[in-house]
């Protein structure tokens, strides 16, 4: 039986996170939206850009500079839009994706 992993369809819009949630509770759903999303790449004045987008072709997340598989789970909040994990690579943060809300 094939598992869908949920994502939310919304762009960010700034909002505050509600609540840091362990990272734990999302890194398995997450790493599993990660290996299935289709990257759009754009170079902008402030370097490659990276469009995630899910099996349906919504944008739900982006990374800015370094290559996806490069990106590491950073943290995760719940927000008013879902779950919201924010991507690293050394100690910055360079993207985000959303997970199902």
């Amino acid at each position: 039986m094939e598992t869908r992993v949920k994502a939310l369809h919304l762009v960010e819009y700034g909002e505050p996170p509600a609540e840091e949630i362990p990272l734990e509770e999302v890194a398995d759903e997450a790493r599993r939206l990660l290996s299935t999303v289709t990257v759009e790449a754009y170079e902008t004045s402030r370097g490659r850009l990276l469009k995630l987008l899910d099996e349906y072709g919504n944008y739900i997340g982006k990374v800015l500079g370094p290559p996806l598989e490069k990106v590491s789970l950073g943290s995760a909040y719940q927000t008013a839009f879902g779950v919201k994990v924010t991507l690293t690579y050394g100690t910055e943060v360079v993207g985000w994706v959303y997970l199902g809300g």
